[in-house]
């Protein structure tokens, strides 16, 4: 997988501008903690960071101020996940407080190859509370050879006794810039020709985490579709709907030849990636938050749905009806907003009513019927 294939081997490669310079530096320094808490949603770069920390710690030929070599036989032990002094646990299968007491025994007992015994314990906030109790006091005394590396993508369910025994450093979702970053090494690896407009497509469709964005250039790069057969109009169709051009907004959607779930998850990412402020905002606020709202409304109704691209375009007509501009809703070739066949008199029904009634049937055709208003 390129993800693992192309993790960080060097500081100099973590992709995360503020954790390179700050626990990254720190690092180089020599120095080092007893115990860290790396926090972060998955795929953001924290067992890749832990690695290091074994690294830089135990490297052969590593002076203060370097770079872990990569070279002896303690970093490739640790790079290939065969060094006995270098112990993963995955916390959401060892909870109980059997597996933290019989840790507790172990790491008295000396490395047996390398300086330093270094635990990485994942998702670290599933142990149990007495599980947590006896890793306390181990974190409270630990043995000069020991380094504690716990990881989590759930703080909050951390005792605060936990974590005022180590050092914090929070990883946050990568910025699109720092995603291509991560991408271009994985592209230059594998020698693959991919334009500079695809990896921003795929940085916008990872929504921050380098995992999911390794994971489409691997799937791109075998010939999969990741909804970016499409990504070079995705700029294109974006700015359309938010300049509030309703014609080319549906024109595109019409046009669109893979699954609306993943364009729609596309929109959403880049419009996330503004709200946030990662990228300059080209609306207010308020507009994208709307927006947003109205794309996960439209997300959740792809499953009941008889037409496929009727949510989206339900969310975009809503949108930009009530963004202000109240266009009239264009009849386009091959859209699926035609006008019916057939015509029926409404003089005498009331319309209201009407809304209401065709409401719990299909809330979709519900919301295109409000948009307009009964002539015949």
């Amino acid at each position: 997988m390129f993800y693992n294939k192309y993790r960080s081997q060097t500081i100099n490669d973590i992709d995360s501008e503020k954790i390179r310079e700050g626990l990254g530096k720190s690092i180089l320094s020599n120095k080092f903690a007893s115990a860290y808490l790396l926090i972060g949603p998955r795929g953001t770069g924290k067992t890749s960071m832990a690695r290091l920390i074994a690294k830089a710690l135990n490297c052969e030929k590593r002076k203060v101020g370097e770079e872990p070599c990569n070279e002896c036989e303690t970093c490739k032990a640790i790079t290939n996940g065969s060094n006995l002094d270098v112990i993963e646990i995955d916390a959401a299968s060892n909870t109980g407080v059997d597996d933290i007491r019989d840790l507790r025994e172990k790491v008295k007992l000396a490395p047996s190859a390398s300086k330093f015994k270094v635990y990485i314990i994942d998702e670290v906030h599933m142990l149990s509370n007495s599980a947590f109790n006896a890793l306390l006091k181990t974190l409270e005394e630990p043995p000069s050879h020991v380094v504690f590396v716990l990881a989590t993508t759930d703080p909050q369910k951390l005792p605060e006794t936990i974590k005022s025994r180590c050092q914090v450093y929070e990883f946050g979702r990568g910025t699109i810039g720092e995603i291509i970053r991560a991408l271009e090494r994985a592209v230059r690896g594998e020698g693959l020709g991919v334009s500079n407009d695809t990896l921003l497509g795929i940085a916008k469709m990872a929504d921050g985490s380098f995992r999911d964005a390794h994971k489409l250039l691997e799937q791109m790069a075998n010939g999969e579709n990741v909804t970016s057969a499409k990504i070079e109009n995705l700029d294109d169709f974006i700015k359309n709907i938010l300049d509030k051009n309703l014609e080319k907004s549906l024109e595109f959607i019409n046009s669109y030849s893979g699954q609306i779930k993943d364009l729609i998850e596309v929109l959403a990412a880049n419009l996330h990636e503004e709200l946030v402020g990662r990228i300059k905002p080209r609306i207010s606020t308020n507009e994208l938050i709307t927006l947003i709202k109205k794309l996960d409304l439209a997300y959740k109704e792809l499953k009941g749905t008889v037409m496929q691209t009727l949510p989206l375009e339900v969310a975009i007509i809503e949108w930009i009806s009530f963004a202000g501009s109240n266009p009239a809703i264009p009849v386009t070739q091959g859209s699926t907003l035609k006008e019916p066949k057939t015509t029926a008199d409404f003089g005498e029904l009331n319309w209201k009513e009407l809304l209401e009634k065709v409401k719990p049937y299909n809330h979709s055709l519900m919301a295109v019927l409000k948009a307009g208003k009964p002539k015949k």
